[in-house]
């Protein structure tokens, strides 16, 4: 299929029946075309769009992979969707949580949010910068310290029950130590994981009213409407409405349709 159909389709928002490689290039060529609309955002635009759409059938169709979250969201971001620029950098870290570029980039689109004044604490919006062990630790880093420790506990062993030596015992107990902490940052990092499934983040699509109940006849829970682009997290649901709680802590009730799943 020629590539500019491909992009013609995208910008039309149909589904675009393309190769993967097509889809890049639709994607590539789009962003490019975007870039090079210099102080003309309203022109630049519809490219980012583009590029965003093929981005996402990309990120649908599979393989995932950080890069692919990252080239999404920044594409969303400058077509001026920063929801989903949100929930696209909130699926590269689901991968890759200890990512630099993606964790930067979150907090970039974040500071598009226009939130109203926090008048209550556990009213507060903006998440904090992602913080624990699965944001510095990668699995590889684990793999590589298990493998040194390992070794080091095989070869102080070896060399204890060998021919013996002076430094064999303390080799093997550096070891042991280091399979310790090794366990100890892998049951944590499992732990942080198995949070983030259990409340899951949305975005919100639009500006929307929190309630203190699933319905619309449900006074509000906070005065001001929660803005396009804010987080929250799942707690429950009923129906078609979610219960979400607030990076502050407060719980409250939207829409299902007002909210952006983290693909």
């Amino acid at each position: 299929m020629n590539a500019l159909f491909v992009t013609l389709a995208l910008i039309a928002g149909q589904p675009a029946e393309a190769t993967d490689a097509e889809l890049a290039e639709a994607a590539r060529r789009e962003y490019l075309l975007g870039v090079g609309v210099h102080g003309d955002a309203r022109a630049a635009r519809p490219h980012f769009a583009a590029a965003a759409a093929a981005y996402r059938l990309l990120w649908e169709r599979g393989p995932r992979t950080p890069e692919l979250a990252e080239s999404w969201g920044r594409a969303a971001f400058l077509a001026g969707d920063w929801p989903r620029a949100i929930a696209a950098a909130h699926a590269g870290l689901r991968l890759a949580p200890h990512r630099a570029g993606l964790q930067r980039d979150l907090d970039t689109y974040r500071d598009s949010v226009i939130a109203p004044p926090e008048t209550k604490p556990d009213e507060r919006l903006r998440p904090a910068r992602l913080s624990g062990v699965r944001a510095r630790v990668s699995e590889w880093d684990l793999f590589g310290a298990t493998a040194a420790a390992a070794f080091l506990l095989g070869i102080g062993a070896i060399r204890r029950f060998t021919v013996g030596g002076a430094w064999a015992l303390p080799v093997a107990a550096i070891g042991v130590a280091g399979l310790i902490v090794v366990g100890g940052l892998a049951w944590k990092r499992a732990g942080e994981a198995g949070d983030d499934r259990a409340a899951p983040v949305w975005v919100l699509r639009s500006d929307e009213v929190l309630r203190k109940g699933n319905g619309e006849s449900y006074a509000a829970r906070v005065e001001s409407p929660l803005p396009r682009g804010a987080e929250v997290r799942e707690i429950a649901r009923r129906g078609d409405w979610l219960q979400v709680r607030l990076t502050g802590g407060a719980i409250g009730w939207l829409p299902e349709r007002a909210l952006l799943p983290v693909p």
